[in-house]
């Protein structure tokens, strides 16, 4: 069986997004203010048969590898205006291991609020990143591409007492060096990568929050299917005004029926972590 998971630069991922979601939101954090978001994946595949020849990709965590992978994605993240945050983010995969950094997928990214109501209803924020290279033997085990990527999502909110919408639009520019493979995957992948997702987040009660996360991804195997889907169930738990506990379970797929049916062949991500504003 061989599969691809790819983490496409918003969304959280890397812990860049809206964490444990995929989905960003426009929000950002106060001026002067900062915020940690501290997680831990695992990926698992699913399925066998006929469909194991297609690449399934796992949207939000950048893994490009032909097993399971065991990782610590960090950000950083710090208000530099009433309207402006700046993060920067990595992660440790724990698994797999071999001769190369288990330090990956290094991002810089700056969120802007360009438009908001003025009773806070709705806001609309723009997000570029960039994304340092890995080294080719990382790219060849599949954490990391061996060249600069660049990405820019188009995020927009809207919020009321117990429901928060969320939707995300972005573009990667995803090159790597063509003398070495990526991951387990085919001579040649796609560097243009599409991502559309959107989010309902429900308030059930002061403390607690449930998601559903809901998208189609550009799937990189240029040999397979242009497009893959995914569904993320999540969690958020307010445990005081500073620190959030999150967890989330996202299954991919070819198409959106295989994720809801479980009848073919995709791959899961469980997450659970936390997020600190201090």
């Amino acid at each position: 069986m061989r599969f691809a998971a790819l983490l496409l630069l918003f969304i959280p991922t890397l812990g860049i997004a809206f964490e444990p979601l995929n989905t960003d939101d426009a929000g950002t954090v106060a001026n002067g203010t900062n915020q940690i978001e501290q997680y831990f994946f695992t990926t698992a595949s699913h399925g066998s048969g006929s469909a194991a020849t297609v690449d399934i990709i796992t949207p939000g965590e950048e893994y490009f590898g032909g097993e399971g992978a065991k990782a610590f994605p960090f950000t950083y993240t710090r208000g530099v205006a009433e309207n402006i945050e700046i993060s920067i983010g990595a992660t440790y995969f724990s698994i797999p291991k071999g001769n190369y950094s288990p330090i990956a997928n290094k991002v810089i990214a700056i969120k802007w609020r360009f438009a908001e109501a003025e009773d806070g209803r709705w806001a609309l924020a723009i997000k570029p990143s960039f994304t340092l290279p890995g080294t080719p033997q990382q790219q060849v085990h599949g954490l990391d591409l061996a060249l600069p990527n660049y990405a820019l999502n188009l995020i927009g909110s809207h919020y009321s007492d117990e429901l928060e919408v969320h939707l995300n639009a972005s573009y990667s520019k995803s090159p790597y060096n063509t003398n070495y493979a990526v991951g387990v995957g085919p001579e040649s992948n796609r560097i243009n990568i599409l991502f559309f997702s959107a989010a309902p987040v429900w308030r059930v009660s002061q403390s607690v929050r449930l998601a559903l996360d809901t998208g189609i991804t550009t799937n990189p195997p240029s040999t397979e299917q242009y497009l893959s889907s995914y569904a993320l169930l999540a969690a958020i738990i307010s445990v005081s005004d500073q620190v959030d506990l999150g967890l989330s379970y996202m299954r991919s797929a070819a198409n959106m029926g295989i994720v809801i049916s479980n009848s073919g062949l995709s791959v899961s991500r469980s997450e659970v972590g936390f997020t600190w504003r201090f």
